[in-house]
């Protein structure tokens, strides 16, 4: 043999011993490292899933010299007799791993450089998947390939097998998806980039009737582990367009390109939130209502605030779910939850709506909030209204409403649902955004401004501002949280009246435009302010008004007052509309009328003649403004009713 065919094959047997060696050496390293990595897999999917638990078990792991064949198990791991509706079983996926340094398919696929493993696994076909596979004609539900390199760093794709069946007149149709991505072990970081082209479900013979489609649908994930033990980055869904029809409910929706994402970003202390949403055009029954979008912040939370705060939240799910009884949180469970939010406002973190807007061709409305915090010092020993006035340290709120884009909605779907013509419909439009401007006035809630109605509202210092109106912080937090349940006193001694305080003299009142009872010059003078002529006559209970019918139709129209014998205080009025029709009003229509109209009740008196009735009390007090926008509501509900009992067909 020649000395160079000699040295030549050598180098042959030589390279390809180190080949051989090299792989035995990766299959081996990659089974010692399998149980540590598997491990770290089930103490994630501990922290992601507190409330039930995932766990994935190895069941099977033959090693050869250039592959290993595995076997993996993910289950549910039940701790609470509440998850025994939860589906029980094992989803098995089965894993080939071809060992390094040059795994045949990453060479195949033109990845030439020395790679740790080429892994294909898939979910295996058991009795538990039986029904699954057969929607995928016998495709692998989820298959994914993925090359890992000796650094750590993973690059797959994944892909969800299409689905198309169809079940007594119901339908699935779904195009699959598919995954691609990297993992990097040693930054934590994670892309990913999901496409779905159609997702359509056909369920007009089900009990509750709905097609829905959804097209063009994209997601995508760019993270890495912050400094805080808190994942910072990009997360974005974008779908291009999403049809739903319940025939049923007469609801006919379109919606074209709609978007969410989220941002997370880190600085030396503090951890900053965006999420953005975005619309494009949505319709609904033929009625095109614009496009929106919203941005919500939330600034300046401290990092190790929020990461103790999230540990602590998650454990304390993990003791609730580990408990044999529903006890509920414990007070030092309570007190450690209270303990974290205080850390958190101690970095004075700002919220902020920044906008929330819808836009049609006719005009933009709005709204900007920004709601700045603070930590209140002692905040154990402070009552609810006292940490509310504490904790926000300002609040800067502007509503803008496009008069011009409402009328246009209003008018679009009278149209459209009511099929009145295009003039009439303007007509009413026009009048009920004209009552809204004024009503807004009225209340102090907003200021007309040209084309637009303008809310604006502070607080800072103590002292709320809303259009101009200064509002003490103690009246405006008691309000809220009154409204809400949380404005008791701290005893019970205290939430007692005190029954031998002396009486306020007779016609005082709390506040200013505040009355505590119906008095009859008050209500008399509410109604000439509204154009309204009343005739005073005795009742069996009080006085009664009776009114000039107006545009109401009714036959008869009065305001009777229901008074107290003994303290001569008259705390409610009933206003009444009668309608004299030539025939009876259908009871179906009075039932239809009913549902839909909660501020007022409708019957059929002994005549057969329909009425219409509404109750106000005064008891706790009712603002004169309040009383006047609640008989205007009745007169314009009046007039609604007239138009229901003419038109009704009678049996």
């Amino acid at each position: 043999m020649k000395k160079s065919v000699a040295i030549t094959l050598g180098v042959v047997i030589v390279g390809a011993g180190s080949w051989i060696g090299a792989t035995w050496y990766t299959g081996k390293r990659i089974e010692e490292s399998s149980q540590r990595h598997l491990a770290e897999a089930n103490e994630k999917l501990a922290k992601l899933t507190p409330l039930f638990g995932l766990r994935i078990d190895q069941i099977k792991y033959e090693r050869s010299l250039f592959s290993t064949q595995a076997r993996y198990g993910l289950s549910l791991v039940k701790n609470d007799k509440s998850m025994d509706a939860m589906p029980a079983g094992m989803i098995e996926f089965d894993a080939v791993i071809e060992h390094g340094p040059f795994p045949k398919t990453a060479l195949s696929r033109g990845a030439l450089a020395p790679k740790l493993a080429f892994v294909h696994a898939e979910i295996a076909k058991t009795d538990n998947l039986k029904e699954v596979f057969a929607l995928t004609k016998d495709v692998s539900p989820l298959i994914s390939d993925a090359m890992v390199s000796y650094s750590g760093t993973t690059s797959s794709t994944s892909r969800i097998a299409p689905v198309a069946t169809a079940l007594q007149g119901n339908s699935i149709d779904f195009s699959g998806m598919v995954i691609t991505g990297t993992f990097d072990r040693s930054l934590e970081a994670v892309t990913a980039h999901g496409v779905m082209d159609k997702l359509a479900v056909d369920g007009s013979k089900s009990n509750d009737p709905v097609v829905m489609a959804i097209t063009g649908m994209t997601m995508d994930v760019n993270s890495r582990m912050g400094k805080f033990g808190v994942s910072m980055g990009d997360s974005d869904l974008k779908i291009k367009r999403i049809d739903v029809t319940r025939k049923g409910d007469d609801i006919k929706l379109s919606l074209d390109n709609f978007g969410y994402g989220v941002k997370l970003a880190e600085d030396d202390k503090n951890i900053n939130v965006q999420a953005a949403y975005q619309t494009g055009d949505i319709t609904v029954n033929d009625v095109a209502l614009g496009n929106g979008q919203a941005v919500i912040k939330l600034a300046k939370l401290d990092g190790q605030a929020v990461k103790q705060l999230s540990d602590t939240y998650n454990q304390l799910l993990r003791q609730i779910m580990a408990q044999t009884e529903d006890e509920g949180l414990k007070d030092e469970q309570i007190q450690t939850m209270l303990d974290a939010g205080g850390k958190l406002l101690a970095g004075n973190p700002s919220f902020s709506i920044d906008p929330i807007s819808w836009k049609t061709p006719k005009g933009e409305s709005k709204l900007n909030f920004t709601l700045d915090l603070a930590n209140p010092p002692d905040i154990k020993n402070l009552t609810p209204q006292e940490i509310a006035v504490q904790a926000i340290k300002r609040i800067d709120a502007t509503l803008i409403i496009s008069k011009p884009m409402v009328q246009d909605l209003a008018t679009q779907y009278a149209i459209k649902k009511e099929g009145l013509t295009p003039e009439k419909a303007a007509e009413e439009a026009d009048e009920s955004v004209r009552q809204m401007a004024g009503m807004a006035e009225m209340l102090n809630v907003g200021k007309n401004d040209g084309d637009n109605i303008v809310g604006k509202f502070t607080f800072a210092n103590g002292m709320g501002n809303l259009n101009g109106k200064e509002i003490p912080a103690d009246e405006l937090f008691s309000g809220l949280l009154g409204a809400t349940g949380m404005g008791g006193m701290d005893d019970d001694d205290e939430a007692m009246p005190d029954m031998d305080q002396e009486e306020p003299a007779e016609g005082a009142t709390p506040a200013v435009g505040v009355m505590q009872d119906f008095s009859l010059d008050t209500v008399s003078s509410l109604l000439d302010d509204m154009g309204i002529t009343a005739n005073k006559m005795d009742g069996n209970e009080g006085p009664v008004l009776v009114l000039d019918a107006g545009n109401t139709g009714a036959s008869d129209l009065r305001l009777e007052f229901l008074c107290n014998d003994f303290t001569e205080k008259c705390l409610d009025l009933v206003m009444t509309a009668t309608y004299k029709t030539k025939k009876p009003m259908p009871l179906k229509a009075i039932n239809s009328w009913n549902q839909e109209y909660r501020w007022t009740r409708a019957y059929l008196d002994d005549k057969n003649q329909a009425v219409l009735q509404m109750d106000m009390n005064a008891e706790g007090g009712i603002g004169k403004d309040n009383l006047q926008i609640l008989l205007n509501t009745f007169i314009s509900i009046a007039e609604d009713f007239n138009t229901a009992a003419q038109a009704a067909p009678a049996k």
